[in-house]
């Protein structure tokens, strides 16, 4: 990692996952905010075009998350250090196969991992879907495939197109929900942002010290 890391970008799918702007007014780091839009596409388009006509010394990809595993808790913020795009592949009859076990691509067009790491953070590894998990068959299927913690719908995203363009990149998600049989009564939304917002800024005030 970048031992300054000074130019910041902070990444997100909507607005309600960044910070009030209060947040960065941080004397030693250059920071600024792009809303990527929900999913992978609009996610690599925008963070593509924005990583193409600036320069960043890192990407922090932030926001909520589904998880798989009971230890958890809603609120829980935690760090991606490994994301994969799993849903490239084929179907063959009850089987998925996966696209880099098919031979059409490599398995590190797939998977992405960081060296950029979080000291308090608790590491975590995810997947990244266009349809978040809500079926107990399809939650099973993907548990046994994969053995995922969280999920989310940009997290391989944001590492497939800074891993491509040479940016150091981080991934701090909070837990608002189990991926269970679909169930908002469940969710913490407000919680969750709260305690990302908070993890943030205990991370970015770390890089200013350090700087």
């Amino acid at each position: 990692m970048t031992e300054n890391p000074a130019r910041i970008l902070i990444v997100a799918a909507t607005s309600s996952e960044l910070p009030d702007t209060s947040f960065f007014d941080i004397p030693k780091l250059q920071v600024e905010t792009l809303v990527m839009g929900v999913g992978m596409v609009a996610t690599t388009f925008q963070l593509t075009q924005k990583l193409t006509q600036n320069k960043y010394d890192l990407v922090m990809n932030v926001g909520i998350a589904g998880s798989f595993i009971e230890s958890l808790e809603i609120g829980s913020v935690v760090q991606v250090t490994a994301d994969r795009l799993a849903e490239l592949g084929a179907e063959d009859h009850e089987e998925f196969l996966p696209a880099d076990e098919m031979k059409l691509i490599n398995g590190s067009d797939l998977e992405f991992t960081t060296d950029v790491r979080i000291s308090n953070i608790q590491a975590v590894s995810g997947i990244t879907v266009n349809r978040v998990h809500g079926n107990a068959e399809s939650i099973a299927s993907i548990r046994k495939q994969f053995n995922p913690d969280i999920e989310s719908m940009e997290g391989a995203a944001v590492g497939f197109v800074c891993s491509n363009l040479g940016v150091q990149w981080c991934q701090i998600r909070s837990i608002s929900n189990r991926v269970e049989p679909r169930n908002k009564a469940n969710w913490n939304i407000p919680l969750a942002l709260k305690n990302l917002y908070y993890q943030v800024s205990v991370y970015l005030q770390k890089l200013n010290d350090e700087a």
